[in-house]
Parts: C-alpha cells; sequence; structure tokens
C-alpha cells in the first residue's frame, strides 16, 4: 500500500505544482497583491506579491480527494491484480459521508479565507467561521475526540465542542505560522509526512493517503514560495492547511486494537507533533494579552520574528522552525507506536526541548533589527 501513498503524494505535487503557478499568474494579472491587512494589524513590509497561492493548495486537495471519491464507486470489485487498490476503494466508499463532508468544510473555509485576503475580515467572523464550519463537519462525519463523555454528559455535545475547538487552534495556529516566505508551506509539508507515517505504522490507509495528498500539495506550494516567494499562500490557504490537519489528528487512530492495555496516553501524539505550532500560538496570544492587545491582530511577534530578531535572519528562522518541528514529529511517529512508559519519555522531552526554548528566549537579548 506504500506505493499507492507514494503516487497519491507525486500526483499532489504534480498538480499542486502547475495549480500554484497558474494562481500565481492569475494573482499578478488582477493586481491580487499582499496588502496591509486590518486596522491595528503590524506586518512586514508590503511587497508586491500575490496572496493567491493557497489557490492551487486547496484546488489540489479538493481535485485529488474528490476524483479518488468518485473512481472509488467506479473501481471493479473484481479487479484480482490491483487487490490494495480494490481494499482502498472500498474504504473510500464506506467513507464517502465522511470524504464530502470534510470537502464541503474544506471548500467554505477556502472560500472565507480567499474573501479575507481580497478584503481583511475583523476577527470575529473569521472565528466565528473557524467554530461553526468545524462543528458541522464533526457532527456530520461523527469525527470527535473524547467520545467516552458522551454518556457522562447526555450525548455528544461536548465532544463536539471539544473538537471543534481543537480545529480552531490548529486552524489560527498555522494561520499565525504563515508569516515567512516558506514557513507554513515548509511546516505543512513536515506535519503531513508525520501524519503519513503514522498512518503507514497504523495501518491506517484511507487517512494516509489524505495525508499523502496534502504532502504532495505542501510540496508543489513550496518552490513557489521558498527561498524568495513568488505568490503567498494568504488565508485561503493556511486556514485550508490547518483545517486538514486538524480533520486528519482526529480521524487517525493511535490505539492499538491488539493491546489489552490502556491506550490513553496516545492521545498525546497530537500535541507532539504539533508542538512548534502550538508553542508559537500560546506564546504570541500570552505576549498580546500581556500588552493589552487583541489576540486575534497579527504583529511581529512570533516564534519566527523572535528568532529572526536575534540574529537568524529570515531564512536561518524558518529553517529552525523547521527543523525543531522535524524533530518533535519524529517524536510523534515514535510515540504511536509506544508503549506508556516510552510515551511518557517522549512527551517529557517535547515539554523540556518547548521549556528550553521558552527560557533562552527569555535570557538572550534581541539584536535591533
Amino acid at each position: 500500500m506504500v506505493p499507492v501513498l507514494v503516487g497519491c503524494a507525486v500526483v499532489a505535487f504534480v498538480l499542486s505544482l502547475g495549480a500554484t503557478g497558474f494562481a500565481r499568474k492569475v494573482g499578478d494579472r488582477l493586481a491580487a497583491h499582499d496588502g496591509k491587512g486590518v486596522d491595528g494589524q503590524v506586518k512586514a513590509e508590503v511587497r508586491r506579491v500575490p496572496n493567491t497561492g493557497g489557490i492551487g493548495i486547496a484546488t489540489t486537495l479538493l481535485c485529488v480527494l474528490g476524483v479518488t471519491a468518485i473512481a472509488a464507486w467506479l473501481w471493479p470489485d473484481s479487479a484480482a491484480d490491483a487487490s490494495q487498490l480494490t481494499d482502498l476503494a472500498a474504504g473510500v466508499r464506506e467513507n464517502t459521508t465522511l470524504l464530502v463532508s470534510f470537502l464541503a468544510g474544506l471548500f467554505v473555509v477556502h472560500v472565507v479565507g480567499v474573501i479575507d485576503d481580497r478584503k481583511p475580515l475583523p476577527w470575529q467572523p473569521k472565528l466565528f467561521v473557524m467554530l461553526l464550519v468545524p462543528m458541522v463537519v464533526v457532527w456530520v462525519s461523527q469525527t470527535r475526540v473524547l467520545t467516552l463523555f458522551d454518556d457522562h454528559v447526555g450525548g455528544s455535545w461536548l465532544s463536539v465542542l471539544i473538537t471543534a475547538f481543537w480545529f480552531a487552534v490548529v486552524m489560527n495556529a498555522m494561520n499565525f505560522l504563515d508569516n515567512m516566505d516558506g514557513l507554513a508551506g515548509g511546516l505543512g509539508a513536515i506535519v503531513s509526512a508525520g501524519l503519513v507515517a503514522i498512518s503507514i505504522v497504523n495501518g491506517q490507509w484511507i487517512i494516509g493517503a489524505g495525508s499523502a495528498v496534502l504532502l504532495g500539495a505542501c510540496a508543489g506550494f513550496l518552490p513557489h514560495n521558498f527561498p524568495r516567494a513568488r505568490v503567498f499562500m494568504g488565508d485561503g490557504g493556511s486556514l485550508v492547511l490547518g483545517f486538514t490537519i486538524a480533520f486528519l489528528t482526529v480521524r487517525l487512530n493511535y490505539a492499538d486494537s491488539e493491546s489489552g492495555s490502556p491506550q490513553w496516553h496516545l492521545l498525546f501524539v497530537p500535541f507532539v507533533l504539533l508542538a512548534i505550532p502550538l508553542y508559537d500560538f500560546v506564546s504570541v496570544v500570552l505576549l498580546r494579552f500581556s500588552q493589552g492587545k487583541s489576540p486575534f491582530v497579527g504583529d511581529l511577534q512570533h516564534f519566527s520574528h523572535r528568532m529572526a530578531r536575534r540574529g537568524l535572519g529570515n531564512r536561518g528562522a524558518v529553517l529552525l522552525v523547521w527543523m525543531l518541528a522535524g524533530m518533535t514529529g519524529t517524536g510523534a511517529v515514535v510515540m504511536s507506536r509506544s508503549e506508556p512508559w516510552q510515551a511518557a519519555l517522549i512527551a517529557g522531552q517535547t515539554l523540556a526541548v518547548i521549556g528550553l526554548i521558552a527560557y533562552l528566549e527569555r535570557g538572550i537579548p534581541e539584536r535591533s533589527s
């Protein structure tokens, strides 16, 4: 089945590379360039670069996954010479409602992001969409976490709210990190690669295929965005990345069905996988609250900005964030098949790394920019 995942990634890469290039040309022709943002927002120097790249990422996901769903219904069950594809097609057919609800939610999130890229929206309607769309998708597709609480709180409302909150956090975290050339696209590729690896070691091929498509979409976008951006992904891309990653982390089943012992510790795998984006999100929100600012109005206080001001420069900061995300992602893959004591070591190591970063950030003076 691994060759099938490789094929999904390659097809998505080629399509994303072309679709992003087309979106860049259209953005240039329509003068759909990056702007100053909402009132009070602090941004780096505005460049005449189109922010339409997210259209290439979203188009890739919608097209590849949509065509996959159609092909699964047309695939003959008698194709014994391609039994792996037959099994995958059967799995897709069984999860049609799940896939359709995900694609519908992704489309709505993407449209809101594109609208925001053209005319910046206040944070309130954006946050409302980030909560409402996941709630609908979660309810329809039964993509929920902590369902063990359902019998104790009189229904599934609590697990739906918790899952929607997770979606909103991850979407904001990826949106926050779309602040330097290549940063969000590279992070999306690294996290996707981790999800592919986790799905392989856990034998979840449907989720693995979706993760491989996301990996290819991010990889196809990167040549247009790094080392020097010719197009930005914009909110139309970063929100899609966050929405897709959140969905995949919730759908992955980390429990070992052959183990008779509780697998509660594996619930922390997504937190380890996304440790760096979550650290940036939490640290920025706390910084803005401490300064009496809105946590949803952008500035230049992100982890990447802080590292750049400490002498790494923008490109060095991007490479550092990628490296740290790769380290925590590797730990998450190992953690997904670990015993409780092993998982505790990995979680402790991740917390120690994050704590050390926070300590060093406070102790090292910033260089003047």
